[in-house]
């Protein structure tokens, strides 16, 4: 049985109940494929971390290991202006969407941010700091 689109969305289904029920849905496909075809006999927890969300308790993402991470920073609670490890552009503001770093400790890394507000950011680990943020300006479909 081939794994579709639609089991990789299955994945999100819930996501408003955070982390966890993502997680949960991740192992439940897994189960259900886990060397079927040999699609997902490399593919499980230890190589795609759906970590724990990201919100204004637990903000710096400057150490996170590889994996997918739910965020989010609403109005009365917004990405803190003093927090230099997010984007300048979405500092002091409400945004909600997702966080992918790909690469850990001792490796090369990036991480990416696609965010709710069409927002998309992408920085590098360069040597033994992140670089800069690069901004990837979108326009909307009309």
């Amino acid at each position: 049985m081939a794994i579709t689109a639609k089991d990789i969305a299955s994945i999100f289904t819930g996501m408003d109940l955070g982390a966890e029920k993502i997680a949960e849905n991740f192992n439940k496909l897994l189960e259900e494929n886990i060397g079927q075809d040999n699609q997902l006999d490399t593919l499980n927890n230890k190589t795609l971390k759906i970590g724990n969300f990201i919100g204004n308790d637990n903000p710096n993402i400057d150490n996170l290991e590889p994996g997918i991470y739910p965020f989010g920073f609403w109005q009365d609670k917004p990405i803190s202006t003093n927090e230099t490890s997010w984007p300048k552009h979405i500092r002091g503001g409400a945004e909600w969407g997702w966080i992918v770093q790909y690469g850990g400790k001792n490796q090369a890394k990036a991480q990416f941010i696609f965010g709710s507000g069409a927002v998309l950011c992408y920085r590098a680990w360069a040597g033994n700091r992140w670089d800069n943020w690069a901004l990837l300006n979108l326009t909307l479909e009309q």
